[in-house]
């Protein structure tokens, strides 16, 4: 039992696949580059601060003062530079706190004289002599220093910086609360724009990439196609091969007995059997077409000349179109072009096509033939009145081994495409139902 597998489609995994994968690295990094900004920022904002800080506090050597017992000896000597610090810009809030935790001044009184001993990681880092950052919102059950915040005091920095003595040992923290409202502005800046970044370059990545996986896809399906065609037609030549000896001499045998018979016979039987040699003959050429392809003769490929080759192929039907009851119009150029073609094989392609019209005006029409010359290249026009063909059946014409004649074999249109695409033309059928077809047939130039 054949289990059919349903084809692997390159494209559309490919879309579903790259996009996720590019929103998902999209995000991650915009998100780790939004992280960092916001972190350097304020790393960068609190260095200064601290700078600052700990410059008056060197100028005014008020680090001696911090270990100061009596309240009322360090109040006045300290009072001057924690009023500095508490009106350094955006600080809401500043607290200065001894070693042992002891609120030694604050901006907000009731907390002077308080000591906070629950766990604070940020006060133990400035403690040990680090400059320790604190973000966050005044939430509810919040650090206890906290209790006295403003309500409309959201989101804020913490800023926690040791003050060091002349030995270089640490001699106090002040920690300062502030609201860097501009700093606030320019990470959420900086941050839209690292969002928007990674977004216009996603969105630029996904475009390219799948402009080049398109055109690879397309390549592909190309690619198989032509194989298919190629183990195709490889085949016709093999059936061919085998074919042709069979058929050919039983074929001669029955045209000659036609021929030998009509000689004596009545007007009526001679015309049947006319007939059968035209069928012969018809069949014949199949064959022949088939040879011809099967064995990719390289021809007399250095030029052909255009109006002789169209004059012959058309001459071979003109019998044909006054039975039918058709009207030939041929428009060719006064001097006569040489294609780059065999004229042998551009015969066949001219037949081919004869031979479509014919049959697609079976009760009559008119069938018009013109050659001109466009951008170096001749443009040969065969328009039909006949019955047309529908989109579907326009989208297989050049398909090998489809044909919707009832004894057609889906060849001749294949191999005439193939011919001329051999000596770099172009074969294109325009067509819609019930309103005939034109086939263009473009080849270059002889040089």
């Amino acid at each position: 039992m054949r289990i059919s597998r349903k084809p692997y489609n390159l494209l559309r995994s490919f879309s579903a696949l790259s996009l996720l994968s590019i929103v998902l690295i999209g995000i991650v990094s915009a998100a780790l580059l939004s992280r960092f900004l916001r972190e350097t920022l304020l790393e960068q904002n609190g260095l200064l601060t601290l700078e600052f800080v700990q410059s008056i506090a060197q100028s005014q050597n008020t680090s001696r003062y911090f270990s100061e017992p009596d309240p009322a000896k360090r109040q006045g000597p300290l009072d001057d530079f924690f009023k500095r610090i508490a009106h350094m810009p955006d600080v809401v809030r500043a607290n200065v706190y001894s070693l042992d935790r002891v609120v030694l001044w604050s901006t907000e009184k009731p907390l002077a004289g308080r000591q906070f001993p629950e766990s604070n990681p940020e006060l133990d880092r400035a403690l040990n002599g680090q400059l320790a950052l604190h973000t966050g919102q005044v939430k509810a059950h919040d650090k206890s220093e906290h209790i006295l915040f403003a309500p409309e005091i959201k989101e804020f920095v913490e800023n926690y910086i040791p003050i060091h003595g002349p030995d270089g040992a640490v001699a106090g923290v002040v920690e300062l609360y502030k609201l860097p409202r501009l700093l606030w502005e320019t990470i959420a800046r900086g941050q839209r724009l690292v969002w928007i970044s990674a977004g216009l370059g996603g969105l630029f990545l996904y475009a390219m990439l799948f402009w080049i996986v398109r055109r690879a896809s397309r390549t592909i399906t190309d690619q198989q196609q032509a194989l298919i065609e190629a183990e195709q037609w490889a085949t016709v030549g093999e059936l061919a091969a085998a074919v042709a000896h069979s058929l050919r001499n039983p074929l001669a045998a029955i045209r000659s007995s036609a021929e030998l018979a009509a000689e004596g016979e009545a007007a009526g039987t001679r015309e049947c059997l006319g007939d059968i040699a035209a069928q012969v003959d018809r069949m014949e050429t199949w064959i022949r077409e088939l040879l011809l392809y099967s064995h990719q003769p390289d021809g007399n490929a250095q030029g052909a000349d255009l109006n002789e080759t169209l004059r012959h192929s058309v001459a071979d039907f003109r019998d044909r179109c006054a039975r039918q009851g058709i009207a030939l119009h041929i428009a060719l150029p006064e001097w006569s072009p040489r294609v780059y073609a065999d004229p042998h094989l551009l015969g066949q392609v001219f037949n081919s096509l004869l031979a479509n019209a014919l049959e697609a005006m079976p009760n009559g029409g008119q069938l018009q033939v013109t050659a001109e010359l466009r951008n170096h290249r001749v443009t040969v026009t065969l328009s039909d009145t006949g019955t047309g063909l529908s989109p579907e059946q326009l989208a297989e014409a050049f398909k090998p081994f489809v044909s919707h004649k009832r004894r057609g074999l889906g060849v001749g249109l294949a191999l005439a495409r193939r011919i001329v695409q051999r000596y770099g033309g172009r074969l294109e059928l325009r067509s819609q139902p019930d309103a005939g077809a034109t086939a263009l047939l473009q080849l270059p130039l002889a040089e």
